[in-house]
């Protein structure tokens, strides 16, 4: 029997195996470029978001790096109009007050008694260490007096004891440079009432 030849099927290529046939690479190209997209999209909204946040945040860092050193010297009165026997005299302060965005110029922000020792001045907060009320000098007894809980004090600051204040008042710095020039420069600070040392308190 004779046998007939396909000689059409001998012309077509041989088909692979299943196994061989390459899978389409098109779709993990498209998830790489995905991610990269969002990773490019995510750093170009956070340059300006991170240059916004630190103008925002700048007065705030500004005010916490300048508080860690020394207060400033204020001006509180001209030398002449203080007593040269020793009388205090109370006069208040004034500043400008800033926090971290406003700035409100010339605000009382408290009070300090002024006295001729000499040739020097001497300054006390005129705040009650005892519960912070504001201390009047009685002339008669030439003492400071608490309206509040009866602490008395010295001309020196030194407390009257018995005293319920937990110390003397509390002595500022005076600019003795400036006494020269006829002008009364304190360094004025707030501490907290009711404490035996002092701390201070933020302005």
């Amino acid at each position: 029997m004779e046998k007939h030849l396909n000689f059409e099927a001998l012309k077509r290529p041989p088909m692979a195996p299943p196994s061989a046939v390459p899978t389409p690479a098109a779709p993990r190209r498209n998830l790489v470029a995905a991610l990269c997209a969002t990773v490019i999209g995510l750093i170009i909204k956070l340059v300006p978001l991170t240059a916004g946040l630190a103008v925002f945040f700048d007065p705030l860092l500004k005010r916490k790096g300048s508080s860690a050193g020394q207060k400033p010297f204020i001006r509180v009165a001209s030398l002449n109009t203080i007593p040269e026997d020793g009388t205090p005299v109370q006069f208040p302060v004034v500043a400008d007050l800033t926090d971290a965005w406003n700035r409100e110029p010339s605000q009382p922000i408290g009070a300090v008694y002024l006295r001729r020792v000499g040739g020097k001045v001497e300054c006390f907060n005129a705040i009650c260490p005892h519960a912070g009320c504001f201390v009047a000098y009685a002339a008669g007894r030439q003492v400071f007096q608490c309206p509040c809980h009866t602490s008395s004090f010295e001309l020196t600051g030194e407390r009257i004891l018995p005293s319920p204040s937990p110390r003397d008042l509390d002595k500022l710095a005076v600019d003795e440079e400036k006494l020269k020039s006829g002008e009364v420069w304190v360094q004025f600070v707030n501490y907290y009432p009711g404490k035996e040392h002092r701390e201070e308190k933020p302005t």
